[in-house]
């Protein structure tokens, strides 16, 4: 039509000449290309065709098949109309037919329900039991309601339904308190661990039936936004046990299809009580099993390890309950909540004091746990037989009394024109209704808790309130974890009252009657006090026990023993150290007032409280600080005596601080003719022996608490945000620890003071005996006296005792401090004495070098070493044989021996004893002895 148009729009012939020529020519080359394309497909194109003339043919004939089937149905809709009331009944009786053949199957069914309900719950397959029940009943009492030879099943099947549930909370409440903690392995001492299979129980496992909705766990709280769903699955061909929390929500399921859920939880609510008892009573009998005892014959015996390792078993199972109880109720909790339709259904509301939650859980755990601990830590007796603290312990700064009494707010008073309450009487009637009216209450709060309840508990070690000390820290961190649940613990505010109220009276009750006994005071028969515990030692067994050189005083002993199970109560008890710490400070400083007593009834003498010469040196702070210094006491340092090995002290510097010290006691005992009273010296043996003891014990005591003391840390050496320390022990008050570091001090002060004492008594001995030799013996006599002076001989028998003395009682480095330069101050006694001897002859000469043999045989006997100091005392009592002249000579030309002093007091001696020597030749000579002395001296410095 184009081209036609195209021609006929055209007004130029020769335009359509040409266009029809083209066409013409276009046409040729398209059926000379068509005819090539049919001669090269000529086969395909010849079947091409006849499969199209088979095609219409077919369609034909369907056409008139179709017509025919048409006129054929038209034709059968005639004859049924004819016949519809005939087929109408046939149609009918198909239809009833059909239903009997539905309830046939259906009553063979539930002929098979019982058999088929005893293999499930055989099986524990609860969740295809409880449909099986379901539908059956339901059955009955709907499609099969009229049957009347089913009523005797139908009655059967009724009652299983009715005490399906029955069941039911019976496994769920087996699964808690049985099953949720399966067995332990239970060795003394070892951690109680689940093993491989038990710790499976906890797991997920794939189901192939019953798929139901149920929440997965993802924390403790019972918040529908921590809650996630996953399908309830009862696999037919595994353990449904095996998997603890699919388990439990089955049995959740089962009881809510049963519209039995909320006598489920009220059941399980009322019945925790008496499940916990039982549960604790199986773990007491686990604990008796492991030990190998007998469970009625444990309660005898003092062994704490059981319960705390009974405690630690009952709190993993407590654990292990209130987690399983939190499966249960996000279990209860999804249910009773859900919206969607087929819950609406079925699901049954609860009503609020029916449901609990897991802080009921946690309480009921916490109350059975505080009748458990009321009988183990024999809170009734505690309570009943608690004494008060003794006040040798108090003080007005540190009132120890505010740790074992719970404060109380004061109730508001009447006013009153005057009143009686702060009278004596009323101040102790008052007193003791408090206390009274603080233990009630705790006694009251148990007999809320159940005390009173049937519950009858079996004991695995004796009853004591120390108990407390073996299981504090796991009952701590248990207590902690119930915190975090329920922000406040009644188990905590039970324990606080337990520890303030009675433990730490009854421990300051013992260790008062420990320390009483152990420095008790009698009456000698002169009616002088005297500490009785000073005399007792402790014996050499346990001597060797403590790994100790020299004896210890048996109270000594006995207050660093009360002293190392108050250490122990701290690390026991880490919340109470400060209290514990304060008992410490408390003992310690009436143990330092007892010995500070005994060691003054040693040091004094007569009514007026005069103390003993050596006594008073030792307090002397010039004396005192002088006797510090030298090298023989700073080797006794422990600390500095390392540094003293390397250090070399020549003879010259020895013989210096030597002397020194003998000026110092010769200038304070020998400057008048009196000599020292016998008062004023200690006499008896046994009282050196007794401070020596002292010194051992309690530098031996000081030691330990030293190291105590570095143990701690107070609270001022925390950085601002530090919260956890590395210590056992928590921070310690500053103000307590400086004071118990202030009682170390002073006991290492007495202890030096009692060394100080013993080393100054021995020179003082020497004075008290030697001071008479010159004064008051004859040493110019016409007989020659072959015997030493008897003063001579009771000194060497005083030092004999007292080198047995102390021999005993000290270590040897004290003891050679004691007798050290002892020869040189005898040596400088001996000679300056010569000024109190009036006249002496060649026989008072011998007389006195005998005298000094003696007494330097018995000090080498002593100290095992030559005293070469004496030697020099007896060379200047030779001089004497020598006229003045003859000495100055020998000073002039060998040198000086002795010093100034000395050679003169020689030269006047001389005069005394040798009559017809005038005044002039006694100054000739001392001025001749000035002479050679300066002139020995410059050349000396030359």
């Amino acid at each position: 039509m184009s081209i036609v148009q195209t021609l006929s729009s055209s007004a130029d012939f020769e335009q359509r000449e040409k266009e029809k020529t083209r066409i013409e020519k276009a046409y040729r080359e398209s059926d000379k290309r068509l005819g090539e394309l049919v001669a090269n497909n000529y086969q395909d194109v010849t079947q091409i065709l006849k499969a199209f003339n088979g095609m219409t043919k077919s369609i034909n004939e369907s056409r008139d098949k179709i017509r025919k089937i048409k006129e054929d149905l038209n034709s059968c809709k005639t004859l049924l109309h004819f016949k519809r009331d005939e087929l109408r009944k046939l149609w009918k009786d198909g239809v009833e037919h059909k239903a009997v053949l539905s309830m046939l199957e259906q009553v063979e069914q539930i002929k098979e329900v019982q058999d088929k309900m005893n293999t499930y719950i055989a099986n524990k397959h609860y969740l295809h039991a409880t449909d099986m029940i379901v539908q059956a009943v339901a059955m009955l009492e709907g499609p099969l309601y009229g049957v009347d030879a089913l009523r005797e099943l139908k009655s059967d099947l009724i009652n299983i339904k009715e005490r399906m549930h029955e069941t039911l909370i019976e496994e769920l409440s087996k699964q808690i308190y049985e099953r949720s903690l399966p067995s332990f392995s239970l060795q003394r001492g070892s951690q109680m661990r689940l093993s491989r299979k038990d710790a499976s129980v906890w797991g997920w496992s794939d189901g192939l039936d019953s798929p139901r909705r149920a929440p997965k766990l993802e924390g403790s709280e019972m918040s529908s936004s921590k809650i996630s769903y996953y399908e309830v699955k009862e696999n037919l061909n595994s353990n449904p046990q095996d998997n603890l929390e699919n388990f439990i929500a089955i049995l959740t399921e089962s009881l809510f299809a049963l519209h039995k859920l909320p006598d489920g939880v009220e059941r399980l609510k009322l019945s925790m009580k008496g499940s916990l008892n039982k549960l604790i009573n199986t773990a007491t009998q686990q604990i008796a099993e492991s030990s190998g005892q007998q469970l009625d014959s444990m309660v005898n015996h003092v062994q704490p390890k059981y319960l705390n390792e009974l405690l630690k078993l009952i709190f993993e199972q407590a654990r292990y309950v209130a987690k399983t109880h939190q499966i249960f109720l996000n279990n209860v909790f999804r249910l009773t909540t859900s919206v969607s339709a087929d819950h609406e259904s079925s699901g049954m509301p609860l009503l609020s004091h029916v449901l609990y939650d897991i802080k009921d859980v946690w309480s009921e755990i916490q109350a059975r746990l505080q009748i458990l601990l009321s009988q183990y830590l024999d809170v009734r007796n505690t309570m009943s037989s608690r004494q008060q603290a003794p006040s040798g312990f108090d003080e007005p700064s540190m009132d120890i009394s505010q740790y074992f009494s719970k404060k109380r707010p004061a109730k508001p008073k009447k006013v009153s024109l005057f009143r009686f309450d702060a009278s004596q009487h009323a101040i102790s009637v008052s007193s003791a209704r408090q206390q009274i009216q603080q233990f009630e209450h705790l006694f009251s709060f148990q007999d809320a808790l159940g005390l009173s309840d049937n519950w009858h508990i079996v004991k695995v070690c004796k009853p004591d309130a120390f108990n407390i000390t073996a299981i504090y820290k796991p009952l701590r961190s248990f207590i902690v974890e119930v915190e975090e649940i329920m922000e406040t613990s009644a188990l905590q505010e039970f324990i606080t009252d337990f520890v303030q109220n009675a433990f730490l009276g009854q421990v300051h009750a013992k260790v008062s009657e420990n320390i009483e006994a152990a420095t008790r005071v009698e009456e000698e028969e002169d009616g002088h006090k005297c500490f009785d515990a000073l005399r007792n030692i402790i014996d050499e067994k346990t001597r060797r026990e403590l790994g100790v050189p020299r004896p210890l005083l048996q109270s000594t002993v006995t207050v660093d023993s009360s002293i190392q199970e108050l250490q122990d109560l701290m690390h026991d008890l880490p919340n109470y150290a400060d209290q514990f710490l304060n008992m410490i400070c408390n003992v310690l400083r009436d143990y330092k007032d007892k010995c500070n007593s005994a060691y003054r009834d040693i040091v004094q003498h007569g009514s007026d409280e005069k103390r003993i010469i050596s006594s008073m040196w030792a307090k002397d702070d010039d004396i005192s600080r002088f006797l510090r210094s030298l090298p023989s006491w700073r080797s006794l340092q422990p600390r500095q005596g390392k540094e003293l090995d390397h250090t070399i002290c020549s003879e010259e510097e020895m013989r210096a601080l030597n002397s020194k010290e003998a000026i110092i006691l010769i200038s304070n005992l020998s400057t008048d003719e009196s000599l020292i009273p016998q008062q004023e010296i200690i006499t008896d043996v046994t009282q050196m022996r007794t401070v020596a003891n002292v010194h051992e014990s309690l530098e031996w005591f000081a030691n330990r608490l030293d190291l105590f003391a570095d143990s701690l840390t107070p609270q001022s050496s925390l950085a601002p945000l530090q919260e956890e320390l590395p210590t056992e022990l928590p921070p310690i008050s500053d103000k307590t620890l400086q004071s118990l570091k202030q009682l170390v001090q002073e006991f290492k002060d007495l202890a030096e003071i009692c060394l100080l004492l013993l080393h100054l008594e021995v020179r003082v001995h020497c004075f008290y005996y030697l001071l008479p030799v010159a004064k008051q013996s004859n040493y110019a006599g016409p007989i020659d006296d072959l015997d030493p002076d008897s003063n001579v001989l009771k000194l060497n028998k005083d030092l004999s005792g007292m080198e047995e003395m102390m021999t005993q009682s000290l270590q040897p480095k004290k003891f050679k401090y004691i007798f050290e330069s002892l020869g040189y101050l005898v040596a400088s006694i001996l000679i300056n004495s010569v000024q109190f001897l009036n006249k002496i002859n060649e026989n008072g000469i011998k007389k006195m070098c005998r005298n000094i043999l003696a007494i330097q045989q018995n000090l080498t006997n002593i100290t095992l070493t030559r005293e070469s100091d004496l030697d020099r005392a007896r060379h200047f009592y030779e001089l004497l044989y020598m006229n003045p002249d003859e000495v100055l000579n020998a000073v002039a030309e060998k040198g000086p021996q002795f010093t100034l002093g000395e050679y003169q007091e020689l030269i006047k001696l001389y005069h005394r004893s040798f009559a017809g020597n005038p005044v002039q030749v006694q100054d000739a000579r001392m001025q001749r002895l000035h002479s050679v002395m300066e002139k020995g001296q410059n050349e000396t410095l030359a």
